[in-house]
């Protein structure tokens, strides 16, 4: 999609989509101004964002422009998953009447909500195309932030201790350098799609795919994953780079790219990066599975934090176990459910339970197992999602990160639309086409 088809396409949209890209582009910019919130919940961009969202959502979906769609399995697990979490987050706030608790709960609220936005928005492939390259788009503003910080000068240097590689960590003007990651990621995904897409494109369309461009990103997306210095980042990204290369590896073309960047590039440099960036990130765990250590310095000490928290769990009635740590009265519930646990499937077990939790890998599933309904660029968009949603919930929290919910959660809709909807009049291929 060329800017002006792009531009064309959101000028045609009612206000109760429009909105939604509207956000896209602003998170990025939003995510500066995280430290207002201390000065006053009133001026700051994030909460001011955040609180609308659901407003937004709540009006667009009572209007009739946003028609229902044929639902799925996987919409029942999201509905049951997004009950559960409501129900939850309003004993939370019953537990903690402040302004600080309301906006947390708004916060774990959300991506229930943004998803069943995300399948009244999406009904086709030309929909969520539009809003990956919004997503795109809103990129650019964490590029020039790494350019900045690249060639003249690292915004906010923060030092970085024993057991995480030394050196420094740039994480531009924002919060925590997963704030940086999430856009990193999300554009490589995004654009490493639109490449698979000219890859597989009809023989007769005559398009070429921008293989210099698509290098460009990589470039560019590779030295921010090297600037924030983040273990679960390089896992995400490998991961990613393993998917495309397994896609574009089917034709002719790309097999040949892929087995010279495998045996003859890759030696020399991904041996550099491994010892420079990656092997001191991962050197406690390391540490730990020689026995030099022990477990609980793991995942950056992580371990230790989630063994306390358990064995509070454990001390907790059966029923808070199934159903979530919201029905106690325990002083620990707020840091339990909340960004200090550091993983969201921790997380997301002590906010909704061992039950919601099922029902949340059960989702996930279920979005994965539709991949087959599609052509082989849609199958890695697909999987290369799944992939990185589940990489980043071992130790980090996806789900907490709006901007990065944007992409995922229309991607999954996308991914539960019905046969008959998911490719437009104008692009009707068999899904078993080769590529060109």
């Amino acid at each position: 999609m060329k800017y002006k088809e792009w531009k064309l396409y959101w000028k045609k949209m009612h206000w109760t989509q429009k909105w939604f890209p509207v956000f896209i582009l602003l998170r990025p910019i939003a995510d500066n101004f995280y430290f207002l919130k201390q000065i006053s919940p009133f001026i700051s961009p994030l909460y001011i964002l955040g609180v609308l969202a659901p407003v937004l959502i709540f009006f667009s979906l009572r209007h009739h422009k946003m028609k229902s769609k044929s639902t799925t399995v996987a919409d029942g697990f999201m509905r049951i998953w997004g009950i559960a979490v409501f129900i939850n987050c309003l004993f939370l706030f019953i537990y903690q009447m402040d302004l600080e608790m309301l906006g947390s709960i708004i916060k774990y609220s959300t991506p229930p909500l943004l998803f069943l936005y995300a399948r009244r928005f999406v009904h086709s492939k030309e929909d969520v195309v539009f809003l990956m390259q919004t997503f795109f788009y809103s990129c650019i503003f964490p590029f020039i932030i790494l350019a900045f910080e690249t060639f003249v000068h690292p915004i906010q240097p923060e030092l970085i201790s024993e057991g995480r590689g030394g050196g420094f960590r740039v994480h531009g003007t924002y919060s925590d350098c997963m704030n940086y990651a999430v856009y990193f990621i999300g554009a490589f995904l995004v654009y490493s799609y639109f490449f698979l897409d000219k890859v597989y494109a009809n023989k007769s369309s005559g398009v070429k795919p921008p293989t210099f461009k698509m290098i460009g990103v990589f470039l560019i997306c590779l030295g921010g994953i090297i600037s924030i210095r983040h273990v679960s980042t390089w896992a995400v990204f490998i991961a990613l780079i393993a998917w495309l290369f397994a896609f574009n590896a089917r034709r002719l073309k790309g097999l040949i790219i892929a087995l010279f960047l495998g045996l003859i590039i890759a030696p020399f440099f991904a041996r550099s990066i491994y010892e420079k960036q990656i092997e001191p990130l991962l050197q406690k765990e390391i540490s730990v599975v020689n026995g030099d250590a022990q477990v609980e310095t793991s995942f950056n000490g992580r371990m230790s934090r989630w063994e306390r928290y358990f064995e509070i769990w454990e001390r907790m009635p059966v029923y808070a176990h199934f159903f979530g740590v919201s029905f106690t009265h325990f002083d620990e519930v707020p840091i339990m459910v909340g960004g200090g646990m550091h993983s969201d499937y921790v997380r997301v077990l002590f906010l909704t339970g061992m039950f919601g939790l099922l029902i949340y890998l059960v989702f996930i599933w279920s979005v994965l197992a539709r991949r087959k309904n599609f052509r082989p660029p849609e199958r890695y968009l697909i999987i290369a999602s799944v992939t990185s949603i589940i990489l980043y919930s071992v130790s980090t929290l996806p789900l907490n990160y709006i901007g990065y919910m944007q992409l995922m959660l229309p991607v999954f809709a996308f991914a539960l639309l019905p046969k008959r909807k998911i490719y437009t009049a104008e692009f009707q291929p068999a899904l078993n086409d080769q590529p060109a």
